[in-house]
């Protein structure tokens, strides 16, 4: 059994679709019976695993902010924290980007985040905001069937919705700052980073 105090790397998935008017992002409800965080609505995350190191991964510029995930961190972090993210969509939702194909995607690292002291787990979270081209047959997007039960009521949400779901306070600063930055039109380079879970404690990669 994994000490309350240990910290593991992770990663997390924003899957923001801007095809329509109002952008949405996929979210999934915990378990009542999850250790973490039951009954919360979350993006599809975890811990990354020892087959998230088995395959390589270059970036060739697919994937903002690539380099960054290595900031305070094991130098050569970035791919198997992407293999994870990719992972963890599949087993989650059911969608499964194949081969590192991200033609029809635009994925930026924009955000990471410590789980605070107290809490039954503890993870060094990696968020990737997977932005789903307007051209883009999003049938694949929208089939859950070979989803785990680790998430229910997987469903497409407005960001504005998304708000007054039941949510961790992380998750509620992570859709905030997609928000702004929709609004803004911008490009993520300042990447928030909460130390130790505090918003108090909040630096920049």
């Amino acid at each position: 059994m994994n000490s309350p105090q240990e910290i593991k790397d992770a990663a997390s998935v924003i899957l923001l679709q801007l095809d329509t008017n109002t952008p949405k992002v996929l979210m999934g409800k915990r378990s009542e019976n999850a250790i973490f965080m039951p009954n919360m609505y979350v993006f599809p995350g975890g811990a990354l695993e020892p087959i998230d190191y088995e395959t390589s991964f270059s970036s060739n510029n697919q994937v903002a902010n690539f380099e960054k995930l290595s900031l305070q961190a094991e130098t050569k972090l970035g791919g198997p924290l992407l293999n994870c993210a990719l992972r963890e969509l599949e087993e989650e939702t059911g969608i499964q980007i194949r081969n590192g194909d991200f033609s029809n995607l635009s994925i930026a690292f924009i955000l990471r985040a410590i789980t605070p002291h107290g809490m039954s787990r503890r993870f060094d979270t990696r968020f990737f905001l997977f932005k789903i081209n307007d051209n883009l047959n999003t049938n694949q997007f929208n089939n859950f069937r070979n989803a785990s039960d680790e998430l229910s009521d997987l469903r497409w949400i407005s960001v504005d919705e998304a708000l007054a779901l039941d949510i961790p306070p992380i998750t509620r600063n992570v859709i905030l700052f997609v928000k702004s930055n929709i609004d803004q039109g911008s490009t993520i380079n300042r990447l928030p980073f909460y130390r130790e879970g505090s918003f108090q404690e909040l630096t920049f990669l």
